[in-house]
This record gives C-alpha cells, sequence and structure tokens, in this order.
C-alpha cells in the first residue's frame, strides 16, 4: 500500500471518529424521514408508494396514491441500514423505527469523510501539492467547514458532495475508465436530485477543452462520460411516469417552477455575506481561498475554468430558487455540495511561507471554532425558540442564527435547563420560551447523551 493511499485511509478514519463522536443519533429533519419511509417500503412491498403523507413532503398521484418528492437515490442508500435494523429488532427489545432513525441519523459520516479523502487524493495525485500541505487541506475541509455540521446531520448536501466530488476527481484523470467511472457517479447524483444536472455542461466543456487536439477522443470521452448519466435521466423519467403519469413531474408539483431570475441580484449577497445566510460568515477560511482562483487560473485555466463553472452554476440556481435559505438549517446549506471547490486554492496558502500562511492559520482557528459552535448547539433549538417568539410578532428583531445559536450555547453551559427568556437574545419581552418537551434539546447534542435520556424514559434499552 503507497503512502497515498495511507494518508487517505487515516484521513477517512481520523475524519470519521470526530464525526462519530459529534454526532446525534437521532432524526432531526421530515426530508430524511420521507426518504426512509420509501426505503422501507421498496423492501416490503416492492414500491415506491408510501402510507404516511404530510403537507409538501409528498406528492399524491393520479391513482391516490402517495410518493416522496425526493429523490431515490437517498433511499437506496438507506437500504442497507434498513435491513441492518430489521435485524436488531428481530435479536433485540428495541423498536424497528427507533434503530432505523438512530442508525440512518450516522449515514453522512461516511460520505463526508469520503469526500475528505478524495480532496486530499485530487490535490495530491492531479495538483501535485505536498503531502503535507495536502493533508491539511483535507482537514481544513472536513473541520473548518461546514462539511462537518452537515457529516452528522441527515440532509444530503454531503452525500451529494462526495459524488460531486468524486466525479470532479475521475474526471480530472481523463482516461475513458475513469470517465467511464465518473459518469457513473455523476448519475447517482441525479438520483438524489435532479437539479444536479445544472454541473452537466461544466463537465462537458471541460471534457472538450482537454482533448480538443483530438477532436474524436474528445467526442468519446464526452460521450463515455454521459452514457451513464443519460441512463440515470431516462430512469428518473421513467419513475416520473410510473409514479405520476407524467415523465416532467419529479414530485415537487408548482415548486419545480418557483425559480425566479431576480433572485440573483437579491439572493447571492445574502448566500455570501449575510450573517444569517453568508457562506462567508459561516467558513471564513473560504474568504482567503477565493482570492486564489487569481493564481489557479494562471496555473490551472482549464480547471479553474471548470471548478469555477460548478461554484457558479451552484449559487446562481440557489440564488434563484424560492427557498434559497434551505429552510431550518445552519448557514447556507444548498452550497455545501460545492464546499470543496470555494476551499480548493487554499493550498497556495498553506503551502509556502509568507504572511498569507499566517492570516490563513487564524481563519482556519477561527473557521473551526465556528463549526464547533454548531456541532454543539445544533441550531434546530434556536429555530424553535424563534418560533415561540413568533407568536408575540418580535421573530424579526431575533438576532441572526450565528448569533443567536452562541447565546443558546452560553445558557446551556452556564445554566444547564432549557428555558431561554426572549430578553437573552436581545429581545424586550418577559416571555420564557421551555425547550425541554424535546428529548433532544435537553444538554448537549450528542448520541450519547441522547440514548441516556432514552434509557431513562424506555425499558428497552
Amino acid at each position: 500500500m503507497d503512502k497515498t493511499t495511507k494518508s487517505a485511509i487515516l484521513i477517512f478514519c481520523l475524519l470519521g471518529l470526530i464525526y462519530l463522536i459529534t454526532a446525534k443519533g437521532f432524526i432531526e429533519i421530515s426530508d430524511t424521514h420521507f426518504s426512509i419511509l420509501t426505503a422501507e417500503s421498496i423492501i416490503e412491498k416492492g414500491s415506491l408508494a408510501i402510507d404516511e403523507h404530510t403537507g409538501g413532503y409528498c406528492f399524491e398521484s393520479r391513482d391516490g396514491k402517495y410518493y416522496s418528492k425526493y429523490g431515490i437515490g437517498l433511499a437506496v442508500i438507506f437500504i442497507p441500514f434498513i435491513l441492518a435494523s430489521k435485524l436488531i429488532a428481530h435479536i433485540s427489545a428495541a423498536p424497528k423505527e427507533f434503530i432505523v432513525n438512530f442508525l440512518v441519523s450516522f449515514y453522512n459520516i461516511f460520505f463526508g469523510a469520503g469526500a475528505a479523502a478524495i480532496f486530499f487524493r485530487m490535490l495530491y495525485k492531479k495538483f501535485y501539492v505536498p503531502l503535507k500541505t495536502a493533508v491539511i487541506m483535507a482537514f481544513v475541509l472536513g473541520l473548518a467547514t461546514m462539511q462537518w455540521r452537515y457529516s452528522i446531520w441527515t440532509f444530503s448536501e454531503v452525500t451529494q458532495g462526495f459524488f460531486l466530488i468524486l466525479s470532479v476527481y475521475l474526471t480530472l484523470k481523463n482516461t475513458k475508465n475513469s470517465l467511464l467511472a465518473a459518469g457513473t457517479s455523476y448519475a447517482f447524483l441525479i438520483l438524489i436530485g435532479t437539479i444536479n444536472l445544472i454541473y452537466a455542461p461544466p463537465f462537458l466543456v471541460y471534457i472538450w477543452l482537454i482533448n480538443k487536439e483530438n477532436i474524436k477522443r474528445a467526442a468519446a470521452h464526452g460521450l463515455i462520460f454521459l452514457s451513464f448519466i443519460l441512463g440515470a435521466i431516462c430512469f428518473s423519467l421513467s419513475l416520473n411516469y410510473i409514479r405520476f403519469h407524467d415523465i416532467f413531474e419529479f414530485g415537487y408539483g408548482a415548486e419545480a417552477g418557483m425559480f425566479y431570475l431576480s433572485g440573483i441580484k437579491t439572493n447571492i449577497p445574502k448566500l455570501l455575506y449575510y450573517l444569517d445566510k453568508g457562506i462567508f460568515i459561516y467558513n471564513p477560511i473560504l474568504i482567503l481561498s477565493v482570492i486564489g482562483y487569481i493564481k489557479i487560473f494562471k496555473d490551472y485555466r482549464r480547471e479553474a475554468v471548470f471548478f469555477v463553472s460548478i461554484i457558479l452554476s451552484n449559487l446562481i440556481a440557489i440564488s434563484m430558487w424560492h427557498m434559497w435559505y434551505g429552510g431550518w438549517c445552519w448557514g447556507p446549506r444548498l452550497l455545501v455540495p460545492t464546499i470543496f471547490l470555494w476551499l480548493f486554492p487554499l493550498y497556495i496558502f498553506i503551502s509556502k511561507k509568507c504572511l498569507a500562511r499566517y492570516f490563513a492559520v487564524i481563519l482556519i482557528f477561527i473557521s473551526i471554532a465556528i463549526q464547533i459552535l454548531s456541532v454543539l448547539s445544533g441550531n434546530l433549538e434556536y429555530h424553535l425558540i424563534c418560533n415561540g417568539n413568533n407568536k408575540e410578532g418580535l421573530r424579526k428583531g431575533m438576532p441572526a442564527n450565528i448569533i443567536g445559536s452562541a447565546i443558546l450555547l452560553k445558557h446551556k453551559l452556564l445554566k444547564n435547563d432549557n428555558l431561554y427568556k426572549l430578553s437573552e437574545f436581545g429581545i424586550d419581552s418577559d416571555t420564557l420560551i421551555d425547550t425541554s418537551a424535546s428529548e433532544c434539546y435537553r444538554g448537549l447534542d450528542f448520541w450519547y447523551y441522547y440514548l441516556g435520556r432514552v434509557k431513562k424514559q424506555d425499558s428497552f434499552l
């Protein structure tokens, strides 16, 4: 085993361990729940239809059946976890639903740690970054960006990021076999979310640029990459027809058309630097790294165009969507799949002894502190407090998520209860918000504490 492989395995294991220690152990979001229901229906009924349906999470077909609006890819990933849960439930007294939710809550760990390992290999193998610097970069991605928070959360953005970085890395190799594998990875990315088709043009343009001296090879490589992608598109359209009797209905209904050009002007600034959702606010290290693209354009022009095109495709598409903010989440979660590309040029400043290197170190530690804040406090509890505050019509007066979470964590550490006065958050009100009804919010948000709380309440543990 060569040192590159050993280093990649070490990165995967160490980050995986950190993610495991800080994981939650329960399903925090409804999106995941409906993908679990789809996976269970596939296993138990051989069907995609689910019995439970709620609001905008499901779509009713003409035959009266309900289907999750989320891509089939995530349900496929959940199948092994559900099979393992059925086995554990069979040999223990624990309810299957509890075991399913517990095991699935860890699924992103594999993809988050795996993405960092691939990032290391991409830097070291394709851009000849020194081994030590490439290792540092992998840990910066894993611990100093939102990658950490979303690797221990059940939103699918980290998983999408894994398949995206794998597709990018394999495309950079530019061999027939690697492009076939890249297309396969990208096809699965599409099965997780059809919106990921927006990255296809940058891939195809890059394949053309690096093979343009040989027209036949450029065409052949492009077709190889497209083969599995076209298969995934046809498969998705077929599923749409089977479920909804309309090949262009993906389960989002009218929401699929809620993209507005005006959002480019109004929402991109919010996604970049606004206190509540700015990517530079929640990942300060990216302020320096994106500056590095100036040099990347000089040294690796085609790759720079490739990477920046993917970043802009993601940023523009998300800014146009009516839910650009991503709902109840930490920072701009819909930008997480491309965060490794935002970070990529940072190696320029880390590998050289210069003033920018010390600035990078400072920003890395600040970024890690911000991620630790999110990991320790979660952030759904703060959203719950905001909702409680909304009853008084004062929600707009609440501080931004990053500030509110810091106040919440301070309260947890000093008072160790779940009774929050709105005055703690700068609101002129005596209202007291009690979040203790949810066992998830009692104390720090880690799976071993969660199991301890459940054990006290239920006899099956």
